[in-house]
C-alpha cells in the first residue's frame, strides 16, 4: 500500500481453489442440522487481481475499464442497488456494510489494472468486495484487523444477496502461501501447507455460460435436511467425500507426489458429476467436459477439474511439467480458443525473507549518480531493459519470498516509492498493449512486498544489515547485494539453490564461488571442509577478509590451488546480527566502519556456517568496468536470443572486449561489499 498525499494505491490477489469448493457455505446450517460437519478446502491467493487508486469522495465513484458508477451514499439508494443483481451490485453491499458498521462517508475507487477473469471462479467478487473494504479501512482510518476485513468483505457481498462462503476471503491475506482451510461455524483456521514439489498448473477460461446462481440456488435446495437420495448425495460430496479428498491432497502436496494430486483432481470432478448434475442441469457442463476428455490434454496432464461452483467457468489443469504447461497454455489458447495461463505454485522454502541494502552512492559511478541511483542502473533481462533492483525483487518473489527490507538513504524513499509504488497516470498508460500493462501491474504487486529501513549515516556495511534488526526479527533471513546481477547456469536461480539449500541445512551460509588470484585482496575468502562428493558443499572453519594471496595460497587454498570467496549472497540468523550489534556497541570497526563479514568470521567456532558453491555468476555495476562488463557478459550469455547479433564476428569482438575487462584489476570500492 502506497500512499501519494490524498490518493491511496491498493493490490488484491485472486485465489485458487484445488480442492474443497462450497464446503464453507455448507456449514453454515450446522445450527440447524447438527450432522454437517466442518467445510474443508486447500487454497492459495494468486499473482494475478486488482489494482485501484482510492481517496475521498462526496459520494460512491467506482470505475473498472468499461464500467463507471456513481450513486450517493444513502441507505436506501445503496440498498436498491444491491439487490438489483446488476454488476455493481457487490460494490454497494459491501458499502452499505460499512456505512451501518462504522459510519464512513464517500469513496472513489479507480481500478486501474485487473488481470482477473470475471466470473470465472477465481474469486473476482470477493476481490472487489476486499479491496472496497480495505479502501474504507485506510481512507477512513478504522485500524482494522485482517480477520476483521475478511468479516466485513463476507457480510457486505452478503448484502448483494451473494451466496458466496468463506473461502473467498482468505485473498484479505494477500499473499500465495497454499494453506488448508478448515471452516466452523463462527470462524475459519487456515494452516499453511509445505510445498515439496513446484506444482504447474494451467488455468482458463473456458468462454462458456454459467449461471453462478442458479447452481448455488441447486444445491441450497438440498439444506439444511436432504430431502431424497439425490440431495444426500450432495451432503456426502460436500461433507464426508470433500474431507477424505483434502487430507488425501494435503498428503500429497507435502510428499510432492504430483500424480496423486492430479488423481484427486480428477476423482473430485467425478464427485461433482454424480452429485451435481441430477439436481441441476448447469453441472452437465459440455464444454468442461470436452476439455477433460481431450486426448490431447490427458497427455500432457494428470489431473482436470472444474473451478469454483462448477459449470462452464473456468478450468485448472496439473501439467506433468513444465514443458507440458506451456504447451497446454498454447493448445488451449491456439487450437481451443480458450483464454489459458500458467501458475506454478511454488515449492515451499524456509526462508520468507530478505534485506537488500541500496544505500549507497556510489562514488565511482558519478556524475551518473547524481541523477540514478546503482540499484536502478539499467541491464539487459533477455531483452527487456530494468533496473538492477527489478531483476533482484523479481527473483525474490518468484522464489517465494513474501517480505522484502530495502536499506535506503534519508533522500531515497521518493525515488523507490516512485518506481514500485505508484501507479503510472493514464495517458502513459493508453500507449501500453496488454502485455506492458500486466508487467506494469506486476511491479506494484511486488512493490506490495517491500519496506524500507533509512540508513541515515554511512558506517559500513554491516551497520546497513544491522538496522534490519528487527525487520528479520527471529527468523532466517536472505540477504543479497543491490548493484549484483546474478545469473545461474542451471534452471535454478542463484536465489533458488541458496534457499534449497537453507532448507537442507538450517544455518548461516555464505554463497561462494572461485576467485582468481588478482581479486584475492579484495574479498573476503574462506576455507574448511567439503561435505558433499561434488564439492559444493562446505562447512565453514576459516574466513579471512581482504588475505594477501600469498597469505591465501598457503592458508586458505582448497582444491589443488584454487581460493573460494564471496560471491555476494548470504542467510544469515540472528548470531550474525547479535555479533553485529556487539561490535557497535564495543565499536569495533574496520577501516573506520562496521563490517558485515568480519562479524560472520567472529562467530566461527561457535556457531556452524555452511558455504555453497553457486552454479552461476555474479556481475557488479559498481563502476564503469564492471557495468560494462556485466552489459557484455549477458548479452554473451544469452547470444542465442540475440537478433541483433547477426554476424559470429560481432559475438568474438564482445568475447575480446569482456576478456580485457575481466584481465584489467577491479576496483577495490566495487568489492568492499562483498566483504
Amino acid at each position: 500500500m502506497y500512499r501519494n498525499d490524498n490518493e491511496i494505491n491498493l493490490f488484491v490477489p485472486g485465489r485458487i481453489c484445488l480442492v474443497g469448493e462450497l464446503s464453507d457455505w455448507a456449514i453454515e446450517y450446522k445450527n440447524q442440522n447438527k450432522d454437517i460437519i466442518p467445510g474443508r478446502s486447500i487454497a492459495t491467493g494468486i499473482d494475478k487481481g486488482i489494482y485501484a487508486t482510492i481517496k475521498r469522495y462526496n459520494c460512491l465513484k467506482f470505475h473498472m475499464g468499461e464500467y463507471d458508477f456513481e450513486c450517493g451514499m444513502e441507505e436506501d439508494i445503496l440498498e436498491k442497488e444491491a439487490t438489483s443483481k446488476s454488476f455493481y451490485s457487490y460494490i454497494c453491499g459491501i458499502t452499505l456494510h460499512m456505512i451501518r458498521k462504522y459510519n464512513v462517508s464517500g469513496i472513489f475507487i479507480n481500478i486501474k489494472y485487473n488481470t482477473l477473469p470475471i466470473k470465472k471462479g477465481l474469486s473476482s467478487s470477493a476481490a472487489i468486495c476486499v479491496i472496497i473494504a480495505k479502501a474504507f479501512n485506510e481512507i477512513y482510518h478504522l485500524n482494522l484487523s485482517d480477520n476483521e476485513l475478511m468479516q466485513d468483505a463476507y457480510y457486505g457481498e452478503h448484502l448483494a444477496l451473494s451466496q458466496c462462503g468463506r473461502l473467498d476471503q482468505i485473498i484479505v491475506k494477500g499473499n500465495t502461501q497454499l494453506s488448508k482451510m478448515v471452516f466452523y461455524e463462527n470462524c475459519v483456521s487456515i494452516t499453511p501447507i509445505s510445498v515439496k514439489n513446484e506444482i504447474n498448473l494451467v488455468i482458463a477460461d473456458l468462454k462458456g455460460n454459467k449461471d453462478t446462481r442458479k447452481i448455488l440456488n441447486a444445491l441450497r435446495s438440498c439444506y439444511p435436511f436432504a430431502k431424497n437420495k439425490e440431495q444426500e448425495a450432495v451432503h456426502h460430496m460436500l461433507g464426508d467425500e470433500n474431507k477424505v479428498l483434502v487430507d488425501r491432497m494435503y498428503t500429497a502436496i507435502e510428499s510432492g507426489d504430483i500424480e496423486e494430486i492430479g488423481k484427486i483432481f480428477n476423482e473430485s470432478q467425478v464427485l461433482i458429476d454424480k452429485a451435481g448434475i441430477p439436481i441441476c442441469d448447469e453441472y452437465k457442463a459440455p464444454l468442461l467436459h470436452e476439455v477433460i476428455n481431450n486426448s490431447t490434454i490427458k497427455k500432457l496432464s494428470y489431473g482436470v477439474r472444474g473451478i469454483g461452483s462448477g459449470g462452464d467457468g473456468s478450468v485448472q489443469i496439473i501439467a506433468r511439467d513444465r514443458k507440458s504447461q506451456l504447451e497446454l497454455v498454447a493448445y488451449l489458447n491456439n487450437e481451443l480458443k480458450m483464454d489459458a495461463f500458467k501458475y506454478d505454485i511454488k515449492a515451499t522454502h524456509k526462508i520468507r525473507k530478505a534485506i537488500i541494502p541500496v544505500a549507497g552512492f556510489a562514488t565511482r559511478l558519478y556524475p551518473v549518480s547524481r541523477a540514478i541511483k546503482k540499484a536502478f542502473m539499467p541491464i539487459n533481462d533477455e531483452g527487456i531493459m530494468k533496473p538492477i533492483i527489478l531483476k533482484l525483487v523479481e527473483e525474490l518473489d518468484k522464489a517465494g519470498i513474501e517480505e522484502i527490507c530495502l536499506v535506503i538513504g534519508s533522500d531515497d524513499k521518493e525515488t523507490f516509492d516512485t518506481f514500485f509504488k505508484k501507479s503510472l497516470n493514464e495517458d502513459h498508460l493508453k500507449k501500453f498493449d496488454k502485455q506492458t500493462r500486466d508487467y506494469e501491474f506486476n511491479i506494484l504487486r511486488i512493490g506490495e512486498k517491500i519496506k524500507y529501513v533509512i540508513q541515515d549515516e554511512q558506517k559500513g556495511f554491516g551497520h546497513a544489515i544491522y538496522l534490519c534488526k528487527e525487520f528479520a526479527g527471529s527468523d532466517p533471513t536472505l540477504m543479497l547485494l543491490g548493484d549484483t546481477y546474478y545469473t545461474s547456469n542451471t534452471e535454478k536461480t542463484c536465489i533458488e539453490q541458496m534457499l534449497e539449500y537453507y532448507d537442507e541445512v538450517e544455518r548461516n551460509i555464505i554463497a561462494v564461488g572461485e576467485i582468481p588470484d588478482d581479486e584475492i585482496q579484495n574479498v573476503g575468502i574462506m576455507t574448511g571442509l567439503w561435505e558433499d562428493n561434488q564439492r559444493t558443499k562446505m562447512s565453514v572453519k576459516k574466513l579471512v577478509e581482504k588475505p594477501s594471496v600469498e597469505y591465501a595460497h598457503e592458508h586458505l587454498q582448497m582444491d589443488n590451488n584454487k581460493c573460494y570467496g564471496n560471491f555476494g549472497m548470504w542467510i544469515i540468523n540472528h548470531h550474525v546480527f547479535n555479533q553485529i550489534g556487539e561490535n557497535i556497541r564495543n565499536r569495533i570497526t574496520s577501516k573506520g566502519e562496521y563490517q558485515f563479514v568480519d562479524a560472520i568470521a567472529q562467530i566461527l567456532g561457535d556457531v556452524e556456517v555452511k558455504a555453497l558453491k553457486i552454479d552461476g555468476n555474479s556481475y557488479d555495476v559498481g563502476n564503469l568496468q564492471s557495468y560494462q562488463k556485466t552489459l557484455i557478459s549477458t548479452i554473451l550469455e544469452k547470444n542465442t536470443e540475440i537478433k541483433n547479433i547477426e554476424k559470429l564476428q560481432d559475438l568474438e569482438v564482445l568475447r575480446q572486449i569482456k576478456e580485457l575487462l575481466t584481465s584489467s584489476s577491479i576496483d577495490e570500492e566495487v568489492n568492499q561489499k562483498k566483504n
